[in-house]
């Protein structure tokens, strides 16, 4: 993993990150129903993908166990440019709650639209999934990104591949490391995801994408 500290995080606005949670999750973002107002960040970190979900127009609850973290996202405001403000004076959206919090444990409501992005390597498995399940209001959608284990040897060309095609990204984008601790090696590895997404989101789609991630998104049922 990097070792670029958190602070390093400030120094490239929001338009000019990319890494691999970024990657995917960006075109989720655009499956977002037209009538959703409200929005859960599960892990928000930094705050990067509660900003994006505030730009859309959504009520954003963003949470983190972290609250050197959340301390960081109220620094850097609610656009998806970072504003002029310090962790001391904070301009922090109305649109946008930052809580520093267990999402397991912390009381919370039900949201149009829950976001995970490389958050449930950081918890067990199949309670994270029905936690996020229970977090989404009737109708809402859910939108993952993850990281899991590798399952080889079947897994051992895609991840060949997916070396190449990450040296070209990083040539033309960079790497934005987000400085928020990580997990890792996960407790799942990729088939667990697959196996355990259709018994706790029945009609979830899942996605094993190229470069060390998935993707899993899921409607609840309005009734």
């Amino acid at each position: 993993m990097s070792e670029q500290k958190p602070e390093a995080a400030k120094e490239r606005p929001d338009h000019q990150r990319w890494n691999y949670n970024i990657h995917y999750m960006s075109p989720l973002l655009g499956s977002i129903p037209d009538t959703a107002r409200t929005a859960l960040d599960v892990g928000c970190g930094e705050g990067f993908l509660a900003r994006r979900l505030a730009s859309r127009g959504l009520e954003v609850t963003a949470i983190d166990v972290d609250p050197a973290a959340i301390g960081r996202a109220r620094a850097q405001g609610h656009t998806v440019e970072l504003l002029d403000s310090t962790e001391e004076e904070p301009a922090e959206s109305p649109s946008i709650t930052y809580r520093a919090g267990d999402v397991l444990t912390s009381p919370l409501e039900t949201y149009d639209v829950v976001t995970a992005s490389a958050v449930l390597h950081h918890l067990d498995l199949e309670e994270g999934l029905a936690r996020l399940r229970d977090l989404v209001a009737p109708g809402g959608r859910l939108l993952v990104v993850g990281m899991a284990n590798a399952n080889w040897p079947q897994d051992l060309p895609r991840d060949v591949w997916a070396t190449f095609v990450d040296k070209f990204h990083r040539l033309f984008r960079g790497y934005w490391d987000h400085g928020c601790d990580c997990r890792w090696p996960a407790a799942h590895s990729f088939r667990d995801v697959r196996d355990a997404a259709p018994r706790i989101l029945p009609g979830s789609e899942y996605r094993r994408e190229l470069l060390w991630r998935y993707t899993l998104t899921w409607d609840k049922p309005a009734s």
